[in-house]
């Protein structure tokens, strides 16, 4: 699976530096990307036979959706249950909605909806063009209308090239495939461009991770948002505890298996906007070490500060994140 998530990179990578964006909801063309010949470098082709080919493979390289494409004519109208599957194992593990129909107007209204959850956003409240974006808006249910437009905005779905949205057309499982990749983009986007604040007088503490070809990297680390200097006290050699489970909920790794570490007290003293970082890496492997190639997976990040009789305690959720990927 590995080797085929690498496969697929390598032929998006490619085919995404030869050729032109797409519209999210655009008609069948042929497109034949070909790598660049410098010097010994042998060409590379890859014909997509679907203009949405490309959507499709970058859902799959990103996360474990191969069920919802298998056998599918990506032309054919998608249905309730695999749009709802294709978001609970892509961008809302939470999920549990379900769209009025599969139609342009509904799915994509659907979509804008998920974006706003889960950017802290009031979609209502989302301010939008006060043009007429499609030649047939009159045809978009008025409960739907102001969803489609923050999509065009939010560059999620832009119509067909004649400037028709067409709502109430089946979305095709290729159109799928590209709005869910924009929903995502768009997601990140914003998390990106308009972090949580963070109230002063708290710790905050927060992650990344890098999936590599034989291991997961993670970075973590926990600031303070305090205004005047700050004491972490930590109990022992063990700053943290990290655990990986998942989707069934059960543990695959946790970092302290196997270890000691010293009983000693450390202090950390944090100044305003000071940082303590840390990093571990995980080698794919289950605690009977079988290497596990594919699926999703949580891993949860806790700062191990301890307390003296009579101070105050630090709340735990600022000791802790938790961060969601695929292999």
């Amino acid at each position: 699976m590995m080797n085929k998530n690498i496969l697929r990179n390598t032929i998006i990578a490619g085919a995404l530096s030869t050729m032109m964006v797409v519209p999210s909801l655009a008609q069948n063309i042929n497109v034949v990307p070909i790598s660049i010949k410098e010097g010994e470098v042998i060409p590379i082709s890859y014909k997509m036979d679907h203009w949405a080919q490309i959507h499709k493979e970058k859902l799959l390289s990103t996360y474990d959706v191969e069920a919802i494409f298998k056998d599918k004519d990506l032309n054919a109208p998608i249905t309730v249950k695999d749009f709802k599957n294709l978001i609970q194992l892509s961008i809302s593990q939470e999920y549990g909605n379900v769209p009025a129909g599969v139609t342009r107007e509904t799915i994509v209204y659907e979509l804008t909806k998920i974006w706003a959850e889960k950017t802290g956003r009031n979609l209502e409240t989302v301010p939008v063009i006060k043009m007429l974006i499609y030649q047939d808006t009159d045809q978009i249910d008025i409960k739907y209308n102001h969803g489609v437009m923050v999509a065009y905005m939010l560059d999620i779905a832009k119509g067909r090239e004649t400037r028709k949205f067409d709502p109430k057309a089946f979305v095709t499982y290729g159109e799928l495939a590209a709005l869910v990749n924009n929903t995502d983009k768009a997601i990140q986007k914003e998390l990106r461009s308009n972090p949580p604040s963070i109230a002063p007088g708290k710790f905050e503490t927060r992650g990344t991770y890098e999936v590599k070809e034989d291991k997961v990297v993670f970075d973590f680390e926990i600031i303070s948002h305090y205004t005047e200097l700050k004491e972490l006290k930590l109990g022992s050699g063990q700053q943290f505890e990290l655990t990986i489970t998942d989707e069934k909920g059960e543990e695959v790794y946790r970092y302290s298996d196997g270890k000691f570490f010293t009983l000693a007290l450390l202090y950390k003293e944090l100044n305003p906007g000071e940082i303590l970082k840390w990093q571990d890496e995980w080698d794919k492997t289950n605690k009977e070490g079988e290497k596990l190639e594919s699926g999703k997976y949580n891993a949860e990040i806790k700062i191990l500060a301890i307390f003296e009789e009579g101070e105050e305690k630090i709340e735990e959720s600022q000791l802790t994140t938790v961060m969601e990927f695929n292999l």
